[in-house]
């Protein structure tokens, strides 16, 4: 009985651990936008980190071996990408935010690059920003900091190993944000991850017209779904 207890007992310990692991882990909501928060003397900044270049992002090759195989599979399709997809469109996604807090309040500026990994981490939980912004309050003069952080443009694609599992598609994603500078909390969230599927045949070189027009649908799904996220 007591083998029996203990084994129980430890059982009940791995079991908590998990559970706060997984609780730990859980993915941060959308937070929509709530206009009330900002007022006419809200001042609010706004900072968009955004890639230098458009490329073809690979997934699920795992190895170095498979990744470099994959690489060389997408490398025509990645000329192409890096030498004509500019950034304007996501400048275009910038406008958009720019605009819509601008409407929300005149003292809305755009403030330069911010390097936050080298912010502190913050353990607020859910609902908070998991670095802390709040020093940024004072050397920004601001009450509200806006983050457009595009990670990645350009295309998708999916690898078991180095063996394609998806045609190469049109590929927005990154995060759009706002954190109160005196709580650290979000007034509003949203996961940026748009991917477009080609319209018939993907692989001609080295124009590439299909994975083209799926990167400016993206980007156009991307700016609908920015201004609805904002109203």
């Amino acid at each position: 009985m007591k083998i029996l207890n203990k084994c129980f007992g430890r059982l009940l310990v791995i079991g908590l651990a998990l559970l706060a692991v997984g609780c730990a882990g859980t993915p941060q909501a959308t937070v929509k936008m709530d206009k009330n928060l900002i007022s006419d003397d809200t001042e609010v900044g706004i900072v968009t980190l955004l890639p230098s270049k458009a490329t073809t992002h690979i997934y699920g090759a795992g190895c170095l071996l498979c990744y470099g195989v994959a690489s060389g599979l997408t490398a025509t399709l990645d000329t192409h990408l890096e030498s004509t997809i500019s950034t304007d469109e996501l400048e275009q996604i910038k406008a958009i935010v720019v605009e819509k807090y601008t409407s929300l309040t005149s003292k809305t500026t755009v403030v330069d690059a911010i390097d936050i990994d080298k912010l502190k981490s913050f353990s607020g939980g859910l609902g908070f920003a998991k670095k802390d912004f709040r020093p940024l309050k004072e050397e920004l003069g601001k009450d509200v900091l806006v983050v457009l952080q595009i990670d990645a443009h350009g295309a998708h694609r999916l690898f078991s190993s180095y063996f394609p599992q998806s045609d190469p598609k049109g590929y927005i994603a990154g995060l759009l944000y706002s954190v109160d500078l005196n709580t650290n909390a979000y007034l509003q969230y949203k996961v940026i991850d748009e991917k477009v599927q080609p319209d018939g045949d993907w692989d001609e070189p080295p124009a590439f017209p299909a994975v083209t027009t799926s990167y400016y649908q993206a980007a156009e799904d991307v700016k609908r779904d920015v201004k609805l996220h904002l109203e």
